[in-house]
């Protein structure tokens, strides 16, 4: 069997993805995103990620040391489950 196919390769055309085809190709499909994650200096719970050109903040509510400025975690993981 073949490897997996690049998805960042193949086509951004609407009709031509692979999202819009009846069937995903049979050796899969394959991403990467490169991501990094910090603690931002001075805080306890602030927290910073990047990937590409996207920088997002999370935070946690004040009753565990955070300032509930920002999402938590837990959120942009719910989130991402609806997504």
């Amino acid at each position: 069997m073949e490897g997996p196919i690049d998805g960042h390769a193949t086509s951004s055309v609407p009709g031509e993805r692979t999202i819009d085809q009846p069937e995903l190709p049979r050796q899969g499909l394959y991403t990467d995103s490169k991501v990094h994650t910090e603690v931002v200096e001075g805080s306890v719970q602030l927290k910073r990620g990047l990937t590409d050109d996207f920088e997002i903040f999370c935070d946690e509510g004040s009753r565990i040391g955070g300032e509930g400025k920002y999402p938590t975690p837990m959120t942009y993981m719910a989130m991402a489950t609806g997504f």
